[in-house]
């Protein structure tokens, strides 16, 4: 019975520090892009050109935006990108987006095709506004 306790005991104090975490980050990463700092947003890319998702960072620098690849990756984002929507990652997106978060897709799109961005929900909002923003 004291076991049992112990467990439960254990199990809420690690969710109740992995909320707090969380909440710390989002309220650290909202108070970066009030003061104009520079903000970079872990997300993965796909065009109409491209088979498969590519990581990179989504980069908030004082009011316009850049997309950094990931590691071994050279894909660029075209400058005329325009968001045109939101949706729930799906099955049919992949186990990449969809595990272990599951990941929100902007659709946009550009003078080069459509394109979709797969990006945490909680920083999700920060590259749809500035992809609206310019």
């Amino acid at each position: 019975m004291d076991t049992l306790k112990l467990l439960i005991a254990g199990v809420s104090l690690g969710v109740i520090l992995a909320a707090r975490l969380f909440h710390w980050g989002q309220r650290r990463l909202a108070r970066s892009l009030v003061d104009g700092r520079r903000i970079k947003i872990g997300c993965y890319v796909k065009s109409s050109r491209m088979t498969r998702w590519t990581n990179g960072h989504f980069v908030i620098d004082s009011g316009s935006w850049a997309w950094e690849p990931g590691r071994g990756e050279t894909r660029a984002l075209a400058a005329d990108l325009q968001a045109a929507g939101v949706r729930e990652s799906s099955t049919g997106d992949g186990q990449k987006v969809s595990y272990p978060v599951r990941c929100m897709v902007i659709e946009c799109t550009s003078s080069e095709g459509d394109v979709l961005i797969a990006a945490p929900p909680g920083q999700l909002e920060y590259v749809f506004m500035a992809l609206n923003r310019t």
